[in-house]
Formats: C-alpha cells, structure tokens, sequence
C-alpha cells in the first residue's frame, strides 16, 4: 500500500528533476570556469633570409613565448559575476521541481476522491438493486404496475451505466499517477488514501516566494559584484620573452605590455550597465511579486469560498439522506408519493452528493495551485 509520503520518497529516490538540475549546474559552472581563464600560452616563431650587402647570406630565426596573467582577484571575480547569476537561474528551475511533486499531490488527491466516489456509488447502486428486486416480487403479485416497475428497471440501468464511468475513472487516475510517480501499475498496487489533505477555510502559507526571493538576492549580489570588477584600474598584464638568433650575434629579450583602462570608457560603460541592470532586475522583481501576492489572494479567497460551499453541501446531503429520502422511501412504500417522485428524489441526492465530490476536486486543484505559486514546499 502507497501513502502520498511514500509516492513521493520513490520521486526523490528516483530523483530524474533533481539530477537534470544537478547536471545542468555542473554544466554552466564549467562554462563559466572554461568561459574566464586566460588564454593559453602563446608560442611565437619567425624566420628571416638575410642577404647583408657585406658579408655572408644566412636565416635568422626568433622564438619566444606569451602569457596574459590577471591581476590579483579579477579572474575569480568575473567567475562570481556569472556563477550568481547561474545560482539565480537554477533557482527558478527549481519550482519546476516543487511543482512536478504538487502536481503528484493533486492527482493522488484526485484519485482518492475517484474511489470514495464508486465505493459510495456502488453502495447506492446496491441498495437500489435490492430495491428492485423487492419490487419485482410486488409486481408479481400484482401490487404495482407493470409501468412503475419499467420506471425502476429504466433508472437501474441508469445507476449502472454510472457506475462503470464511475469505476473507469477512479482506474484512469490511478494509472495516471503510477506512471507519474514512475511505479508499477499492477492490479494489486493500492492507495492508502488515508493521509488526504483536511479541507480547510484558511491556509497557512511559511516562507511565501522563497525561491523567488532568493533568486533575486543572487541576481543583485551579481551586479554588485560587476561594479566590484570593473572598478579596478589595471585588470591584466602580458608578458613576453623571446631568443633572436640572428647571423653575427644572438639576442634575448623580454617583454611587458598593459592596457591602461583609464584611455577607455569601457569599465565606465560596464559598471553603469551593471547599475542599470541591477535597477531594472529590482523593478522586475518588485512587479512579479505584485502580481504573484494577487494571484496568491484570488486563490485564497476561492479556497475559503469552496471550503464553506463544500460544509453547506455536506449539511444538505445529512439532511437528505437522515430525514427526507427515508421519509420519501416509506410514502412510496405506502403508496402515498408516485415512483417518479421518489426517483426525483433519488436523483436529487445522487446530484448533491456529485456537487460534493466536484467541489473537493476543485478545493485540491486550487490548494496544490496556490502551494506552486507560493514555492512553498513543506506542505
């Protein structure tokens, strides 16, 4: 037997989104790492004919070797600029994550709601079958009409029909969430059903956005850390070193190049992209949780309205099932009401008891909704 808890330990076990995730990181912190080292080693040769005017005619040859070496930090800080905003990212893919496990809560929601319901149709399905038979008997003895008991048959036949849509569909979501959940459907693969979510007026939300919020955190530390970067005067130097071999004489020499970054704007322009950049990721950020907070207060509010629907439907069907289908059933079995108005009867209860289950369908869909986009994921 499968509880929801055990579901989802197979998901971690198995543990596909996690490690796509897990592979994707890796796979942007070498890019990141392959995208800020230096260059390699440059290796430099040339060769010259010589044809002096006086003298022998020879080959000369030079051969050396350049290097690029950055300034103190600047390498592992442009590293940081890019690795922040990788976090920031994987972040974000995240909630795919959060919501791949609520959407396995909602449909094992779903489907525990499927079996209540054939389990409950099955047991009104039997009561009317003995119902019938029992009239079948009076038939018999002529004490109703062959009309009456044609009306019973026809609504029989209804109730089984569905019945086995009803039976069809607690199978299809189940099978739906077996496969989800990577388990084998076999026919001896049972639900608990027994740790359902309560269905409550007020939800409580901890830590709303977090991955957002986090994600946001990192992006503005990136920023901070460009404008750290491209503050710095000096960022590299190159060096050289080279052997001249040339007729008369052989020379050595070393070399030393740096660019002077105060002759150009480029930091100037880099560090005030990085401010424009970080204005406009706060800005972003600030509108994406006003319409999330908006979403989040809609979803509420039909959350709270569902819950109470759903107490108002449940106290009318005690009522109908306690006091007016009994007191229905005897004034048929009397005589005193008509079959039609006893199966009007029926049908309306079969109605309210349809509302029920369709209001908690729609109460779970919205709960697992609003857990998705509140990134909460202790739930």
């Amino acid at each position: 037997t499968y509880t929801l808890n055990t579901i989802l330990s197979s998901i971690e076990k198995d543990g596909s989104l996690s490690k796509v995730l897990q592979q994707e990181g890796l796979a942007l912190e070498a890019k990141n790492q392959a995208d800020t080292l230096s260059d390699p080693l440059e290796l430099l040769v040339e060769g010259t004919r010589a044809n002096p005017i006086v003298g022998k005619s020879g080959n000369e040859y030079a051969v050396g070797v350049a290097k690029q070496i950055k300034f103190g930090s600047i390498q592992e800080e442009e590293q940081m600029i890019t690795r922040l905003s990788n976090q920031a990212y994987l972040l974000e893919e995240e909630k795919n994550i959060l919501n791949f496990k609520n959407t396995i809560k909602n449909n094992y929601h779903q489907h525990c709601l499927d079996k209540q319901k054939y389990r409950s149709f099955v047991k009104s399905y039997q009561d009317f079958a003995t119902l019938y038979k029992k009239k079948q008997k009076a038939f018999k003895y002529q004490e109703i009409s062959r009309v009456e008991l044609m009306q019973l048959e026809i609504e029989k036949n209804n109730l089984y029909t569905q019945l086995q849509e009803i039976k069809m569909q607690q199978e299809t979501s189940k099978r739906n969430l077996l496969m989800l959940s990577n388990i084998a459907d076999a026919s001896n693969t049972k639900l608990s059903c027994q740790d359902m979510y309560p269905i409550r007026t007020n939800v409580a939300l901890d830590n709303a956005f977090g991955l957002s919020k986090e994600a946001h955190e990192k992006r503005v530390q990136s920023t901070h850390q460009a404008l750290k970067r491209y503050s710095s005067s000096m960022d590299s130097i190159n060096i050289s070193a080279q052997y001249i071999e040339e007729l008369d004489m052989d020379k050595y020499s070393v070399g030393l190049s740096m660019p002077l970054n105060f002759t150009s704007s480029k930091n100037e322009r880099e560090r005030a992209a990085a401010m424009y950049q970080n204005s406009a990721i706060s800005l972003k950020h600030e509108q994406s949780m006003r319409e999330k907070r908006s979403v989040l207060m809609q979803l509420r509010s039909h959350l709270k309205n569902s819950a109470l629907t759903l107490r108002s439907l449940q106290n009318n069907y005690r009522n109908y099932q306690k006091e007016l289908l009994p007191l229905m059933k005897k004034s048929y079995d009397l005589g005193e009401i008509s079959v039609v108005e006893y199966l009007l009867t029926g049908q309306r209860s079969y109605q309210l008891r349809e509302e029920i289950y369709n209001t908690k369908k729609a109460y779970y869909e919205m709960l697992f909704k609003l857990y998705t986009l509140s990134e909460n994921k202790d739930n």
